[in-house]
């Protein structure tokens, strides 16, 4: 399926420079994501979040310039990714592309972005998305990484006496990117990896996996997926009688892990950003504010409750890109070819400092793409079929 969004009427791309109209500038940002597919549960947050960015954006007076908006649905595959990224950069004229939703697809787009080089905000968790910079420079994301929160997991699993470890995961460039991490963190640790177990984003009988799981007798489990399959693979764990505590990364942090699990994934610990918990957030939190305000938006927009961390992945990805164009337009540069353009947008999102976003609070830099710290990441475990924080 296919759609497009235009914030500003009808507007004439011309050849290779970018659009001006009466004197101001007119940017547009290609936006690839999984409206549908096996990604959808968290491509739909994101989506939402998008397009409430696009209305508030609709309705702000003064601002210097305009923002064309052109939107295309992925599936869930890579490989229509790829081509839509194309599209995006080489028929639309984007300034900016916003994609995608996972790992597999942000990692094989990154290609074109660096070949075409336009500067392009994933949505995608693992650090090798944006890693090695050198060969990513036009790439940048939003998400924590599993690095990070993988790392912070385990910091918490070996002070409660983890010391040996199952590790059940998606079969696919996220899943291993996940493994990669817990293999090189968990020793460093003193946490023994005793079995390994993988599973498809379209698989529904996880029993099999469940029971290896099992008979390796570990202290604790963590699940590297996304719903449904983070849920239904919990739901396993408990069908078979595993009895120990169950980790999850920042994949199922998300409504959709709730809804779909049920009570089976009463007790699940999982990495979180700040917005999960964000009502728990201190007064003098500096993500107070950003995130309070988006969940307002989002919440009165969507229905209340609805606002999470993909929704604000998606949110953050746009408001990167229009900070990125303010200071742009502010610095004063005049108009030059939509090469040249892409490249000025790339360096002023590089040099973003302290933008306090839904997310988390970015700080990019010629060696750090993701541009997140220890800030942005917590821990909750889900009570009563939500997520509040998990005890220390």
């Amino acid at each position: 399926m296919q759609f497009s969004k235009i914030l500003v009427g009808s507007l004439l791309l011309l050849g290779t420079t970018s659009v001006y109209a009466q004197d101001e500038p007119v940017f547009t940002i290609g936006i690839v994501t999984a409206a549908t597919g096996a990604a959808s549960t968290i491509g739909t947050p994101a989506n939402a979040a998008i397009a409430l960015y696009e209305q508030q954006l609709a309705a702000q007076k003064g601002l210097p310039f305009r923002v064309r908006f052109v939107q295309y649905d992925d599936a869930s595959d890579p490989t229509r990714s790829v081509t839509l990224v194309r599209k995006a950069i080489q028929e639309d004229k984007a300034d900016f592309v916003i994609c995608c939703t996972t790992t597999p697809s942000s990692m094989a787009v990154s290609k074109v972005s660096e070949v075409e080089r336009t500067p392009t905000l994933s949505m995608a968790s693992s650090a090798d998305v944006v890693e090695p910079i050198a060969e990513k420079t036009y790439t940048f994301k939003t998400p924590i990484t599993d690095r990070l929160m993988i790392n912070h997991t385990l910091d918490y699993m070996a002070a409660h006496g983890v010391k040996t470890l199952a590790f059940m995961g998606l079969d696919d460039a996220y899943g291993e990117g996940g493994l990669m991490e817990m293999k090189a963190f968990s020793q460093k640790k003193g946490v023994k990896i005793v079995d390994i177990e993988r599973f498809g984003r379209a698989d529904t009988n996880f029993i099999p996996q469940a029971l290896k799981v099992l008979q390796s007798k570990p202290d604790a489990v963590y699940i590297h997926a996304i719903p449904p399959s983070a849920s239904l693979v919990q739901a396993a764990l408990k069908r078979v009688g595993y009895k120990g505590p169950i980790y999850h990364g920042a994949g199922s942090a998300t409504n959709a892990f709730i809804t779909i699990g049920k009570s089976a994934v009463e007790g699940a610990i999982v990495g979180v950003t700040p917005i999960t918990l964000y009502k728990f957030l201190a007064p003098n939190n500096p993500l107070k504010k950003s995130i309070g305000d988006f969940v307002a938006a989002y919440n009165a927009k969507y229905g209340q409750g609805k606002a999470e961390m993909f929704a604000s992945q998606g949110y953050d990805a746009i408001g990167l890109a229009v900070n990125a164009m303010k200071r742009y337009v502010a610095s004063g540069k005049k108009e030059g070819s939509l090469a040249q353009v892409r490249k000025d947008l790339r360096d002023e999102l590089e040099q973003t400092h302290e933008y306090a976003g839904s997310v988390g609070i970015f700080n990019y830099s010629p060696t750090d793409h993701v541009g997140l710290d220890k800030r942005t990441l917590l821990l909750a475990q889900v009570k009563g079929g939500q997520f509040v924080p998990l005890e220390k």
